[in-house]
C-alpha cells in the first residue's frame, strides 16, 4: 500500500468520524440492537419466561444435553445464542452499506470523482483503498457493538447462571468470520450499485436486497426451521467469504473511469 493510498484511506475514515449525518445512522441501530434490546431481556426475562410458548419451534430443535435449571435461563440462553447472533450480520450491512454508498457514489454527486482519478494512484489503486477505508469503521462498529454487548450479557446474566456466559464458539464464528466477510459484501455490493446509479438515494434502496437473506435467517429460526450452531454459522461465513472472492473480482471490473463518470 503506497502512501497516496494511504492518505486517502485517513481522510474518508476521517471524514466518516466527523460527519454527524452518517455516524448517527451508523451508532443508532447498534444502541438500539446491543444496549436496549439485551437490558430489556433481562429486566424482563423473569416476566417472559412465562411465555415460552412462543418460542416451541426453536425449543424442538435444542439440544437434549443442553440442560437448564429454570425456564428464564432457557429464555436468556435462546435469545443471546441465537437471535442476537443475526443482529451482528445486521450490523455490517447496515454500516457498510451506509459508508459505501457514501464513499463511491457519494463522490458522484460531490462531482469529486473526477479529482480522485487524476490522483497518482491506478483505478485497482483507488477501488482498494475506497473498500478498505470503507471497511475499517464499518467492522469498526460491529466489533464495538460486541464488547458492548458482551459488558451487558455477562453483567445481566450472572444473576440466573453465576458464571461468565459470553462469548461461546458460535459467537466467535459471527464476528471473527461472519461480520467481517458480510461487511465486505456489503461494500463490493455498493461499488457495483455505484456504477450503475447516480445519486445516494438509489444507492440505498438497492442495498436493501443484502438485508433479505438476514431476514430469513430470522424467519428460518423463529418458524423452527432450523437453528444456527456452529456448522450451519461455519457454512455461512465460508460461502459468504467465496462469494467476496468472486464478486471483488466483478467489482474491479466494474470499477472504471468510464462507468464510474456515467
Amino acid at each position: 500500500m503506497n502512501s497516496a493510498q494511504k492518505a486517502m484511506i485517513y481522510k474518508d475514515v476521517k471524514e466518516v468520524i466527523g460527519n454527524k449525518m452518517m455516524l448517527l445512522p451508523m451508532l443508532i441501530v447498534p444502541i438500539v440492537f446491543v444496549v436496549i434490546f439485551p437490558v430489556v431481556i433481562f429486566a424482563t426475562a423473569e416476566l417472559g419466561a412465562g411465555e415460552m410458548g412462543d418460542l416451541k419451534p426453536m425449543l424442538s430443535l435444542l439440544d437434549p444435553s443442553e440442560v437448564f435449571e429454570s425456564d428464564v435461563q432457557l429464555l436468556i440462553y435462546l435469545t443471546v445464542n441465537y437471535i442476537f447472533p443475526v443482529f451482528f450480520i445486521l450490523i455490517p450491512i447496515m454500516t457498510s452499506s451506509i459508508l459505501g454508498a457514501s464513499s463511491f457514489v457519494g463522490e458522484k454527486e460531490r462531482k469529486t470523482l473526477e479529482t480522485l482519478l487524476y490522483t497518482p494512484m491506478s483505478i485497482k489503486e483507488l477501488f482498494f483503498s475506497k473498500v478498505v477505508s470503507t471497511f475499517v469503521p464499518a467492522y469498526g462498529v460491529t466489533l464495538a457493538s460486541f464488547v458492548v454487548f458482551g459488558a451487558i450479557v455477562n453483567v445481566g446474566g450472572w444473576r440466573y447462571f453465576e458464571s461468565l456466559i459470553f462469548p461461546n464458539a458460535k459467537w466467535i464464528i459471527t464476528i471473527l468470520l461472519i461480520s467481517p466477510a458480510v461487511a465486505l459484501l456489503g461494500i463490493i455490493f455498493m461499488v457495483i450499485v455505484s456504477a450503475r446509479v447516480s445519486t445516494f438515494q438509489e444507492a440505498q434502496q438497492m442495498s436493501g436486497f443484502v438485508v433479505i437473506p438476514v431476514v430469513m435467517l430470522i424467519v428460518g429460526q423463529t418458524t423452527g426451521l432450523f437453528l444456527l450452531n456452529e456448522i450451519i454459522l461455519l457454512t455461512i461465513g465460508v460461502a459468504v467469504a467465496v462469494a467476496d472472492y468472486f464478486l471483488i473480482k466483478v467489482a474491479t471490473r466494474k470499477f472504471t473511469a468510464e462507468k464510474l463518470i456515467d
